[in-house]
């Protein structure tokens, strides 16, 4: 056996600004069979992510899925997820999975990196079929299938819709993206030189307090069927469509048990959040208004992310947002699509006056509980003398409903994006 430095020229492992996690004794060599052999100590259990890189681009996720850990008898990949302290040995070999492969010196390395609990990579996906696990990514270039979205939404086959999409994160898995919120101080709300204002959209300063991930698409039906439990026909373990007919309290329990901010994250145990906690492990909830406004504005201050409506959203005037199933339109900065138009999401937060002054991690008010907000769909206002959709899908539109009700009639159903907190919890650990 023999060190590659000749041919992998750097064996790069990365850490977590401030985080414990740490590799030890890392190396990298290849023996005679032209095994790829990564070894290291790591000094406490951590997410642990990688990548094989050539010339510092990657070769792609799915050209390197036969790494294994020899310390394990466990026959899967052995990153991407919690990874148990002490020594490891990551082995691999590229004759077999990547047929045709070249290695020229100084061209090739291997890029580990140890993430903290605390401060995880950017993405999580959770899988229906495996109960209280999830997977870690640091890019979405790395989650398996990767997210691609059409070139022209408005012009597409259907043959081509099978090229574009990976409609496994529409049906059993949810991939979500995490916002990078702590201590950000951002405006909410909408200037009153904004076309289309709304009077109850008065402009302030928000501060929240800790990064969250939030799922990359409304739910659809496919997926509230598996993960909320959710009575639809069987038929909609396929439906890719956005879930159109989410009540509030579906989703979390009686307000008189259940009343967010006053009962705080608890849900009733036969809710759709209650059947998703006990499937994932993890406490998934709607975001608070403030959260899924600063999630949807991505660092923008304009109605639209800094793009046309048509760019960024179905609505109304595009032939029905009902039509369409997530993630084939631009998505924001963040990587999250269809925050505007397409479904009404409902948030946590009470119906009420926006505050004046700055706040801290708002929960809105506590007077209005029987009236509960939605964000980013379609709803057809009157502007002069025209019906426009231009008033809803802005990122700052609030629409408010009764809690217990649904909404089926296209193009603005009530829909559900699923959100949970960036620490993860003790059992990962």
């Amino acid at each position: 056996m023999k060190k590659i430095a000749s041919v992998i020229a750097s064996c790069a492992f990365a850490l977590v600004a401030g985080a414990a996690p740490e590799l030890a004794d890392y190396t990298v060599e290849q023996n005679a069979d032209r095994m790829v052999i990564v070894s290291f100590i790591l000094t406490e259990k951590a997410i642990l992510t990688m990548d094989v890189l050539t010339n510092g681009v990657s070769i792609g996720a799915e050209n390197y899925q036969t790494f294994r850990d020899a310390m394990t008898n466990v026959d899967e990949f052995p990153a991407n997820k919690a990874v148990a302290a002490g020594p490891h040995v990551f082995t691999w070999r590229p004759t077999k999975e990547w047929p045709g492969y070249h290695f020229a010196n100084g061209e090739f390395s291997v890029a580990v990196k140890a993430w903290s609990f605390d401060a995880p990579p950017d993405y999580m996906v959770i899988d229906y079929n495996v109960k209280s696990n999830a997977t870690f990514y640091a890019t979405a270039a790395d989650i398996p299938g990767g997210i691609k979205t059409a070139a022209d939404p408005n012009n597409i086959t259907d043959a081509e819709r099978e090229i574009l999409t990976n409609d496994v994160y529409r049906l059993r898995k949810i991939i979500l993206r995490k916002i990078p919120a702590a201590g950000v101080k951002w405006c909410m709300g909408s200037p009153e030189t904004e076309t289309n204002r709304r009077a109850d959209e008065t402009q302030h300063y928000v501060t929240l307090t800790n990064d969250y991930y939030v799922a990359i698409y409304p739910l659809t039906r496919a997926q509230c069927k598996r993960f909320f439990n959710t009575a639809d026909a069987m038929s909609d373990l396929a439906n890719i469509y956005p879930k159109p007919n989410q009540s509030y309290t579906g989703a979390r329990g009686a307000i008189a048990s259940y009343c967010w901010p006053e009962d705080g994250h608890s849900v009733s145990s036969t809710s759709g959040f209650g059947y998703m906690r006990a499937r994932t492990g993890l406490q998934f909830d709607f975001l608070t208004e403030a959260e899924w406004e600063y999630a949807c504005r991505a660092g923008t201050d304009d109605r639209w992310n800094g793009m046309t409506e048509d760019e960024i959203c179905w609505h109304n005037l595009s032939n029905s947002a009902a039509n369409y199933y997530p993630g084939l339109k631009k998505p924001n900065a963040w990587g999250l699509y269809d925050m505007h138009g397409m479904a009404n999401e409902w948030v946590l937060d009470q119906y009420g006056d926006y505050p004046t002054e700055a706040v801290l991690a708002p929960v809105g008010v506590t007077t209005n509980a029987n009236l509960r907000i939605l964000r980013g769909g379609v709803i057809n206002f009157k502007v002069g003398s025209s019906w426009t959709s231009t008033v809803s899908t802005r990122s700052a539109f609030r629409h408010k409903f009764d809690p217990t009700k649904t909404q089926t009639s296209a193009p603005n159903p009530f829909g559900v994006r699923v959100s949970c907190p960036a620490v993860l919890p003790d059992w990962m650990r």
